[in-house]
């Protein structure tokens, strides 16, 4: 299950998205519990769709053929998600739209990258990096082994160690 502490630790504009998903689907009425599964399966769709892209979204969209060809596919990829929920397959077009609008006004001027691979618990696999790590693969080895880049690998190490410690320390301040 993909999460959006996941989404935030793979990419901030990953997590920024799904936050602004789900506060436009409760704001259309949803509840919140089916508006983060929806804005979290979204992002994974945007995320396998265009993994390694970068993104930029312009204001003024009359000189942009690319960001404009580049949002059609997000709304495709968007719509193509929601159908897969019974409950939005209906409205699925109409929300498409909106909410890659809801995107295009929230991220304008916005230059980011967006990842590949969200669709995987990063949890789980940022705490099998660090413990590869501590059984001995060097920084080039996982970087190779988990298809990121060596500074990717450097950031994931000192988090997962930075959360370790405050677990640890929250542990021995309960006992």
């Amino acid at each position: 299950m993909i999460t959006r502490e996941g989404l935030y630790s793979s990419s901030n504009a990953l997590g920024e998205m799904g936050d602004a998903i789900e506060a436009f689907l409760i704001g259309k009425g949803y509840s919140r519990q089916q508006s983060y599964h929806v804005a979290n399966s979204v992002i994974v769709g945007i995320s396998n769709d265009f993994g390694g892209c970068n993104m930029y979204i312009p204001i003024n969209f009359n000189n942009a053929a690319k960001a404009t060809r580049l949002l059609h596919e997000v709304a495709a990829t968007i719509k193509n998600v929601l159908d897969s929920y019974s409950f939005l397959s209906v409205q699925s077009e109409l929300l498409s739209s909106e909410i890659t609008e809801h995107i295009q006004k929230l991220f304008a001027r916005c230059n980011f990258y967006i990842v590949n691979r969200a669709a995987k618990n990063f949890h789980d696999r940022n705490a099998q990096i660090l413990s590869d790590f501590y059984q001995g693969m060097t920084h080039r080895e996982l970087s190779k082994k988990y298809g990121h880049s060596i500074q990717w690998i450097y950031h994931v190490i000192a988090t997962e160690r930075k959360k370790n410690k405050e677990q640890r320390d929250v542990k021995q301040g309960q006992i």
